[in-house]
């Protein structure tokens, strides 16, 4: 007992006559979180196109404003407000495209073209931009294809923007004698595009899922095909998977594009003068991921890391609201994805994590119709 008593006097317990050593816990403060570290990107500033009601509405943030040491007085607190306001077009929705330092944006049925100068705030109205194109068949989709600026109609007709000697400075959407012989004799409801080389892209069909290439130098539509190795056949259910979504982005042969579940990523392939496509592979966001939507989602490429090769994404996502509200929320996230070379020296997705992110908020504009903004799908051009 004397022994036990001098134990606990000293700090120890006393057991079957042996003073064994007491355990102390010491609790360490926590570790504070790592230093931002602010990642390589070739694309830093970002414009995002919103379009509400006949108008469309540009607004700009860059990499520094997803700086988490400012995202208490940049983020959430800051909302951002208009860098370009486009006035409306009555007869549908406004189609951008870059090209250079300068943004574009060609009506639906109307003459005339909108040039937004990007490295200042300046624009302007192109009134010299003609169309030979009739109410029936408007323009569904305006493109930068290598040096080329092209449009594309319902029933896949591709005008070619050129310049005109007389009068001086003058331009017309001129029509290519295309080659429709592969495609069948419809009309399209676009769901999404993208420019696979200096002289092609392809376009992705909503109402067959089916995907279409376009051969600018020898001026022909192909179907694209599953893809299936020799011996084997395709998915049945094929047609499903090949859906793009609004613009999309072709970088080290796969076609990256936003899905339900993130983004998706679809191998492009040539063999005997034709092109396929691979079964996706998909890339699931882990981060609000539940209330994301693939109407609301665009992205664009914002470069690659220097160190592992990882291309790097911008994607925006607008929150569904159910009831109106002064200000609009915008996801902002750019992302990593990890990839590996492929037998056919292509660069296969193998994961993704985000790099940065953080909501910000939109203005309401007097003209602004927040149920519009909210419901129509918005796009993200990386600078």
């Amino acid at each position: 007992m004397a022994a036990a008593e001098e134990g606990k006097a000293e700090g120890r317990e006393y057991k079957d006559d042996k003073v064994l050593p007491q355990v102390r816990r010491h609790h360490l403060p926590p570790l504070p979180p790592p230093p931002y570290v602010k990642p390589h990107m070739d694309n830093e500033l970002l414009f995002i196109i919103c379009q509400a009601g006949s108008q469309s509405f540009i607004y700009k943030t860059s990499l520094m404003d997803l700086n988490p040491d400012l995202s208490p007085r940049l983020g959430i607190a800051t909302p951002l407000k208009p860098h370009y306001i486009v006035p409306g077009d009555d007869h549908g929705p406004r189609h951008f495209f870059v090209s250079g330092s300068e943004l574009y944006a060609v009506s639906f049925l109307k003459d005339g073209m909108y040039v937004l100068n990007l490295d200042t705030r300046c624009q302007h109205l192109d009134p010299l931009a003609r169309r030979p194109v009739s109410s029936v068949d408007p323009f569904i989709m305006a493109i930068q294809v290598g040096r080329a600026t092209l449009a594309l109609t319902e029933t896949l007709q591709v005008y070619r923007k050129a310049h005109l000697v007389c009068p001086p400075r003058s331009s017309s959407w001129v029509r290519c004698m295309t080659d429709h012989s592969q495609i069948p004799d419809r009309k399209v409801k676009l769901s999404g595009y993208v420019v696979v080389s200096d002289n092609s892209f392809i376009v992705c069909d909503t109402l067959t899922c089916s995907c279409l290439h376009f051969d600018l130098d020898a001026n022909k539509w192909h179907v694209v095909m599953p893809w299936a190795p020799w011996g084997e056949y395709p998915p049945r259910d094929m047609s499903s998977y090949r859906f793009l979504n609004g613009r999309c982005v072709f970088v080290d042969g796969f076609i990256y594009t936003c899905s339900g579940k993130g983004l998706a990523a679809y191998e492009l392939l040539y063999e005997d003068n034709c092109v396929y496509l691979d079964i996706p592979i998909y890339l699931p966001l882990s981060w609000e991921s539940e209330m994301w939507r693939t109407e609301r989602m665009c992205l664009d490429y914002a470069g690659k890391d220097v160190n592992s090769g990882a291309i790097l994404f911008w994607v925006v996502q607008g929150l569904q609201m159910k009831y109106r509200d002064p200000q609009n929320k915008l996801w902002i996230t750019a992302v990593k994805v990890e990839v590996e070379k492929t037998p056919r020296k292509s660069m296969t997705p193998v994961g993704i994590r985000h790099v940065v992110s953080a909501t910000r908020l939109i203005d309401q504009q007097e003209t602004m119709d927040q149920k519009e903004v909210i419901s129509t799908r918005c796009c993200a051009v990386s600078f």
